[in-house]
């Protein structure tokens, strides 16, 4: 490696700059990945106390109905939920 340095400054001062950026863009994007699976956690676990509130226990298939949701659609279930009458159309299982 150092003979490579040698014979190639230019390349090797290249080569260092393009796996600093590399390595700096994947944490970004590991960091974006944690935020937004922390979110969908959060989310889920608040969907959940509510429904168990309103509507007592969870039944399973709502549980993985909420586990595989997205951020949009927690949310959607999280506003929706003071308006719903029951779990099933809340979460529009008719």
């Amino acid at each position: 490696m150092e003979q490579y340095k040698a014979q190639y400054p230019q390349e090797s001062n290249t080569m260092a700059t393009l796996s600093e950026r590399l390595r700096a863009e994947g944490m970004q994007q590991g960091m974006q990945q944690g935020m937004q699976q922390g979110m969908q956690q959060g989310e889920a676990a608040a969907l959940k106390k509510l429904i168990s509130l309103k509507f007592g226990e969870l039944p399973r298939w709502a549980e993985a109905q909420i586990q595989s949701a997205g951020v949009p659609e927690l949310e959607v279930w999280l506003e929706a939920i003071l308006t719903s009458d029951t779990l099933e159309s809340l979460l529009n299982r008719h």
